[in-house]
């Protein structure tokens, strides 16, 4: 992956949402061209993309695509567990899936990964390496050990990776029905954001017929801009 071309594509992209978003009809996303938001906006992108490039750097991994999505909206509606009013009128959220080439298999990359410390794998949906949990690199591995069974045969439920701030998942070797699933289409047309594949024209079936395993991470979506409405009324005065 070119990284001088990704990032100079990224930051056309985000002159894009900025101009796009101040000209919604129904929300007032006009300040999210303010210095402030595409600061907040440059540095969860610049997390985002430093977090891929560490995977990338694993000796295991071959990075193949970056799917980033990025998109201003307006206030939230009540929901049955929340009906106060939302206090802000606009929310910009980035998300991101980075797609890698595992060409020496699953158990070399897990260790690679467990080696470098690019995650915590603890809490309740992990497992420390020390207490195991089918989010935690001590399953991962046990389960490549005894290829995806019990000893009675049954299968055992599919690991992956998580962190507080992300999620790696890889194709099964054990199950070939459980694969890493293709970038979902983006949105067109996208008045309000940016969407798209770096580098475009990759696919994920080019890159299994390459590298035979492809892996995934998936980082948490991110809320990293956000607007109250008495800001919203200070920038109209």
């Amino acid at each position: 992956m070119a990284q001088g071309d990704a990032h100079g594509a990224g930051r056309a992209a985000g002159g894009g949402l900025l101009r796009r978003a101040a000209g919604c009809r129904r929300t007032p996303h006009r300040p999210a061209i303010s210095s402030a938001a595409r600061h907040q906006r440059a540095a969860a992108e610049l997390a985002v993309r430093e977090r891929a490039k560490a995977f990338a750097a694993l000796p295991s991994l071959e990075p193949v695509l970056l799917r980033f999505s990025d998109f201003c909206f307006g206030r939230r509606q009540p929901d049955l567990f929340d009906q106060s009013e939302d206090p802000d009128v606009v929310h910009c959220r980035m998300d991101a899936i980075a797609y890698y080439g595992a060409p020496r298999g699953v158990t070399p990359t897990l260790r690679d990964i467990g080696r470098a410390h690019l995650g915590d794998w603890g809490g309740p949906t992990g497992g420390d390496p020390d207490t195991g949990g089918v989010g935690g690199l001590r399953y991962a591995l046990e389960y490549q050990r005894d290829k995806g069974r019990q000893a009675d045969g049954l299968r055992l439920s599919e690991p992956e990776l998580n962190d507080p701030s992300f999620t790696v998942e890889w194709d099964d070797p054990w199950d070939p029905a459980w694969r890493v699933q293709d970038p979902t289409p983006c949105p067109s047309p996208a008045p309000d954001g940016r969407c798209g594949l770096e580098p475009g024209g990759t696919t994920l079936a080019e890159a299994r017929a390459r590298y035979g395993t492809v892996s995934s991470v998936t980082f948490r979506s991110r809320e990293y801009w956000t607007l109250s409405r008495q800001e919203w009324r200070r920038s109209h005065t």
